[in-house]
C-alpha cells in the first residue's frame, strides 16, 4: 500500500516537472526574463551578502563621496554614446548593428577623452559645488567610468539582439560580485577611504568589458566599416542624438541631480540615502531590468495593431512579479537595515521605506518605457522627462529641512508620475495601432 502511494507521489511528481517544462520551453518570453533574472539574483546575492561587511568598512559620509563619483559619471554616460547604442536593436541586418556598434564604441571613447580633460580642469569647482571636497581627486578617472559604462551599455543591446540573455545574465554576475569583493579588499586598506570604494567600481566595470569582450568575438571579425557605412546609418537613426539623448540625459539629472542636491546638505545624508536606494531598488531592478531588456526586444518585432495589447500585458506581469516583495520591503526594512548594516545605518531603514511607492510604480512602468523609442514618439517622453525631473529636485530643494519627509513626499510624487507615464504609454501604443490600421483600410 505504501510502495504504491509513494510511485503514485512520484508520478504525478513527474507529471508536474514535464507540465513545467514544457511551459517554459513554449513561453519563450518567461524563459527569457528567468534566465536574466536568475544571472542578476545572483549577482544581487553576492553584493548583498558582503554589504554588511562593506558597511562595516566605510562610512556614510563615504559612500556619499562614492554616489558623489558616481552620479557624476553617470550623467556623462548616459550621453556619452549620443544613444547610438539603442539602435543596435533595430536594423534589420546584423551587418548594419555590427558596425553601429563599432561606431558607437568610438564615440563612447572620444565623450570619455573630453569629460577626462574637462573633469580635470575642473575638478576642484565640481567637488565644492557639490559639497564633496575628497571626491576631488578620483574626478580624473570619471571618463574611464562613463567609457566602460556606455561600451557595457553597447555590448548588452548587442547580446540582447542576439537573444544571448544567459551571457548577459553571467556578465552581471562578474560585474557585480567582482566590484564587491575588491571593495572589501580596498577597505581592509584604511588610508584608501572612499577611493577603495570607487575603485573597486571602476575596476569592475573593466572587467565586465573584457568578460563581454571574449563573449563576442563576432564584433571584432573583418575590416573596420567604411566611413560611407558609418555615416548612413548614424543619419538613418539621427533621432536617437536628437530625442533620445536629451531624453536620456534629463533622466540623468533626475536621479543623480537628487543625490548631488543631497549631497550639497549632507554627505552622511547622501551615503544614507544611496544604501537604501541601493538596497531597494536593486531587487527591483532585478525584475524590471530583465522585463525591459526582453520587452524591448519583444516591442521591437512587435506588428503594428498588436502594441497596446503588448503594454497592458506588460503592465500586468510586472505589477504581479513586484507586489509581494514591496509590501515585505515596507513592512521590514526600519528594523532590518541597523540589524544587518550596523546601528550606524538606521536612516538608512526608514529612506528605503519611504521609497517603495516610487520604485514600485518604476518597476511596473520600466519595461514599457522603450514604446517611444519603437514606435518613434521619443518627443512625448522628453517633454514628459523635463516634468519629470523638477518634480523630485524641487521636493528635495523645498523640504530639505527633513529629509526623511523630503523624500517621502518625492516618493508619492514620483509614483503620482509614473502613474500618468502608464496612460501615455497605452495611448502612444493605441495611435501606433490606430496608424497600422488607417494604412490598411486606405489599401
Amino acid at each position: 500500500m505504501t510502495s504504491s502511494a509513494s510511485g503514485s507521489d512520484e508520478e504525478r511528481m513527474g507529471k508536474i516537472g514535464s507540465r513545467m517544462r514544457a511551459y517554459f520551453g513554449r513561453n519563450e518570453f518567461l524563459r527569457h526574463v528567468l534566465a536574466l533574472m536568475s544571472g542578476t539574483a545572483l549577482a544581487q546575492v553576492v553584493v548583498m551578502a558582503l554589504m554588511p561587511v562593506l558597511s562595516r568598512l566605510y562610512t556614510p559620509e563615504q559612500f556619499g563621496v562614492l554616489a558623489a563619483f558616481t552620479s557624476v559619471v553617470a550623467i556623462i554616460s548616459a550621453v556619452a554614446a549620443l544613444k547610438y547604442d539603442m539602435a543596435i536593436m533595430l536594423p534589420e541586418r546584423d551587418e548594419d548593428a555590427i558596425v553601429l556598434k563599432r561606431t558607437v564604441t568610438w564615440i563612447a571613447f572620444l565623450s570619455g577623452v573630453f569629460a577626462t580633460i574637462a573633469c580635470l580642469l575642473l575638478a576642484r569647482p565640481i567637488a565644492e559645488l557639490i559639497n564633496a571636497p575628497d571626491v576631488a581627486p578620483w574626478l580624473a578617472i570619471a571618463g574611464l567610468s562613463a567609457f566602460t559604462l556606455a561600451e557595457i551599455a553597447a555590448l548588452g543591446y548587442w547580446l540582447n539582439r542576439k537573444s544571448r540573455y544567459s551571457e548577459m545574465a553571467g556578465n552581471r554576475v562578474v560585474q557585480s560580485g567582482s566590484t564587491a569583493v575588491l571593495q572589501v579588499l580596498f577597505g581592509l586598506l584604511k588610508p584608501l577611504g572612499a577611493g577603495g570604494l570607487i575603485l573597486g567600481t571602476i575596476l569592475g566595470q573593466l572587467i565586465s568589458i573584457l568578460a563581454l569582450r571574449r563573449k563576442t568575438p563576432e564584433l571584432r571579425r573583418g575590416a573596420g566599416p567604411s566611413l560611407h557605412a558609418r555615416t548612413t546609418l548614424l543619419r538613418r537613426y539621427r533621432r536617437m542624438p536628437l530625442l533620445n539623448a536629451p531624453t536620456a540625459l534629463i533622466d540623468a539629472l533626475r536621479m543623480n541631480g537628487i543625490l548631488l542636491v543631497i549631497a550639497t546638505i549632507s554627505l552622511s545624508s547622501l551615503g544614507q540615502f544611496s544604501m537604501a536606494w541601493r538596497m531597494v531598488e536593486v531587487p527591483a531592478a532585478l525584475i524590471s531590468g530583465a522585463l525591459a531588456q526582453v520587452f524591448f526586444q519583444r516591442l521591437s518585432v512587435t506588428p503594428p495593431g498588436q502594441m497596446r495589447a503588448a503594454v497592458l500585458k506588460s503592465v500586468a506581469r510586472s505589477a504581479l512579479f513586484g507586489a509581494l516583495p514591496f509590501v515585505l520591503v515596507f513592512v521590514l526594512s526600519p528594523w532590518l537595515f541597523p540589524l544587518a548594516f550596523g546601528a550606524d545605518w538606521d536612516q538608512a531603514g526608514h529612506f528605503a521605506r519611504a521609497l517603495v511607492p516610487w520604485l514600485f510604480m518604476n518597476l511596473i512602468t520600466s519595461p514599457i518605457s522603450t514604446i517611444f523609442v519603437v514606435t518613434e514618439r521619443q518627443h512625448i517622453m522628453l517633454a514628459y522627462s523635463i516634468i519629470f525631473t523638477i518634480v523630485p529636485i524641487g521636493t528635495i530643494i523645498l523640504l530639505s529641512a527633513d529629509m526623511l519627509l523630503a523624500v517621502t513626499v518625492m516618493s508619492w510624487a514620483m509614483a503620482g508620475m509614473l502613474m500618468i507615464f502608464v496612460f501615455l504609454a497605452i495611448w502612444v501604443a493605441r495611435g501606433y495601432d490606430q496608424g497600422a490600421r488607417t494604412t490598411e483600410e486606405k489599401l
